[in-house]
C-alpha cells in the first residue's frame, strides 16, 4: 500500500485545475503541449530536450515576444508550459490571457523535467 504524503497531495492538488483545463481544452479544439524556453539557461535547454522525448513541441523563445506569443496562442493549445525570465514569462502571460489563457499549475510530470537550477517554470491553459 502506498502512504499519501504532504508533497503528494498538495502535488495532485496543484495538478487538477491544469488537468481540468486540459480536459475542457480538447473539446474546444486546443490539442496539444507547447513547451517555450529561454535558450539562455542551460536547465531551460535540457528541459526542452526532455520535453521532446516525452512528445511535447519545444519552442526557443527568440525575437519579437509579443509576436511570437500570438502565434503560440494562435495555434490554440491545451497548455503553454515555459521556463524564462521572469519579463518574458510575464509578456508572453499578458498575450495569453487576451487569447484566453490562464495560469496553471505546472503539471507534476512536466515539473519533475525541470533541473532545481533552472529558472522557475510557469504554465498557461484556456479558460473554462
Amino acid at each position: 500500500m502506498i502512504r499519501p504524503t504532504r508533497r503528494g497531495a498538495l502535488a495532485g492538488a496543484l495538478a487538477l485545475p491544469a488537468a481540468a483545463a486540459i480536459a475542457k481544452a480538447t473539446t474546444r479544439g486546443a490539442s496539444g503541449t507547447i513547451v517555450l524556453y529561454d535558450p539562455s539557461y542551460q536547465g531551460a535547454r535540457s528541459f526542452a530536450v526532455s520535453a521532446k522525448v516525452r512528445g511535447a513541441e519545444a519552442l526557443c523563445i527568440d525575437g519579437d515576444r509579443i509576436r511570437f506569443a500570438r502565434a503560440v496562442f494562435d495555434r490554440k493549445p491545451a497548455l503553454v508550459v515555459g521556463v524564462s525570465r521572469s519579463a518574458d514569462a510575464v509578456l508572453i502571460e499578458d498575450v495569453g490571457r487576451e487569447a484566453g489563457y490562464v495560469p496553471a499549475a505546472v503539471p507534476p510530470a512536466i515539473a519533475r523535467l525541470l533541473h532545481t537550477r533552472s529558472a522557475r517554470p510557469w504554465a498557461l491553459a484556456p479558460r473554462t
